[in-house]
């Protein structure tokens, strides 16, 4: 089980490194409104890159942290390709790695 977390704890640092390196990353985080949506992926009120940053990586770093239940399948990867299609930046990396953070999962 640890091998699992210690897997999805470099997942984590290495996505917030593409973000970062691809202008992606942003200094302040969005308002309490935008973070609260109920829709998968905050799609109403964030970009991907928003939500992968204030949502995601926060959420399963508390998770690590606490040594609660990883979730048992996830499906990231899908909607990033299709978030990132009209991007600027080039996104295969980020999307490289969310397709093996979900294979970790299923």
């Amino acid at each position: 089980m640890a091998s699992i977390h210690l897997q999805i704890q470099q997942q984590l640092i290495k996505l917030e490194q593409l973000l970062k390196a691809q202008e992606l990353w942003q200094e302040f985080p969005p308002s309490s409104e935008e973070l609260s949506s109920d829709k998968p992926f905050a799609v109403d009120t964030l970009r991907l890159e928003q939500w992968l940053q204030f949502i995601f990586i926060p959420r399963f770093q508390a998770l690590l942290e606490a040594n609660l239940p990883l979730p048992q399948k996830m499906a990231i990867a899908p909607y990033a390709q299709e978030a990132f299609k009209n991007y600027a930046q080039p996104t295969a990396e980020i999307e490289q790695l969310l397709e093996k953070m979900d294979g970790l999962f299923n």
